[in-house]
């Protein structure tokens, strides 16, 4: 008898804990457990348009997309994009580590919010200005190069499709360069002053001190950011979206059509909602497969476990 009011007891104090979460989990489980789910076995199916019949065709659709041109395309922009996205990860150190030489200061307030700003300000907003910043005739980096090289510069950084890439990639780091910074800033602040003391009495100089504290200090947080990019870096569509026209077609010529745009395109604008789901889940497994392989060339997972 004992025992079981024992059990009833504990059954209350769980319930009562697990209350706090049951919304959490609900939510989860309508808006991000089931539509996963349904979107895996709609893979195997040659669904045209949602409500319409169907039937399971097996691995047709994987073949399909694996074959396909322009998914190949697709992938390979998606690979690019995510890679140039990690120049971040250093340009943020280098900026967090100027930053915290200033100190505790206001000058260092006042830089920390000012390269910031940018990470809070409308991305749609942001997008439509620097297409007037990167246009080929009379944009405003040109006209900075044809002054600083004394010759006109007529480079079409989001239209022509040999260095449209690179344009993209200049628009993404000035809109996600304060995030990494601040990061890489709070890192930086975390390291005891003390090993810093120590390297100094042993006479250790600014790059010394740098290269074999600051660098293998901040470890985890390099791991962090590595991810994030990453997974940012396979995420990449409102930007390129707007910049091709409000189109997945990835202009110029196809060259910033991403995965997600791909499959938006199979979702809405050509409705075959077999292949749409065959590429989110090729989409979800890459970048699983990309976030193990970092996390266990980074050894994240065993640092923390230490």
């Amino acid at each position: 008898m004992k025992s079981n009011v024992k059990r009833w007891k504990r059954f209350k104090n769980d319930m009562t804990w697990y209350s706090f979460i049951i919304v959490s989990l609900l939510v989860l489980l309508i808006f991000t457990y089931l539509p996963t789910m349904a979107t895996v076995y709609f893979s195997f199916t040659n669904m045209g348009t949602y409500g319409t019949e169907y039937k399971m065709v097996g691995l047709k659709n994987y073949t399909v997309l694996l074959e396909s041109k322009s998914f190949l395309n697709a992938f390979k922009n998606t690979i690019l994009l995510a890679v140039y996205s990690l120049v971040k990860i250093p340009l943020g150190f280098l900026l967090a580590y100027a930053i915290n030489s200033l100190g505790r200061t206001p000058r260092q307030t006042f830089f920390r919010i000012m390269f910031y700003i940018p990470s809070i300000i409308t991305g749609v907003s942001v997008i439509l200005v620097f297409q007037y910043v990167l246009r080929g005739n009379g944009g405003l980096l040109n006209n900075l190069l044809s002054k600083l090289l004394r010759h006109e510069v007529t480079t079409g950084w989001l239209s022509d499709p040999a260095i449209s890439h690179l344009g993209v990639t200049i628009l993404n780091v000035w809109m996600e360069i304060g995030y990494f910074m601040l990061m890489c800033l709070a890192s930086l602040q975390s390291i005891p002053t003390e090993i810093y003391d120590a390297a100094v009495v042993d006479g250790a100089n600014g790059l010394q001190k740098m290269v074999y504290i600051t660098i293998p200090q901040m470890k985890s947080c390099f791991s962090f950011l590595l991810v994030t990019c990453m997974i940012g870096g396979f995420a990449r569509f409102t930007d390129l979206y707007i910049i091709g026209g409000s189109t997945t077609a990835g202009r110029p010529s196809g060259t910033l059509q991403s995965l997600l745009m791909y499959i938006y395109q199979y979702s809405f604008e050509s409705p075959q909602y077999g292949l749409s789901s065959a590429g989110s889940v090729i989409l979800s497994i890459i970048t699983l497969i990309f976030t193990l392989v970092n996390v266990k060339l980074s050894g994240f997972l065993k640092e923390d476990n230490g």
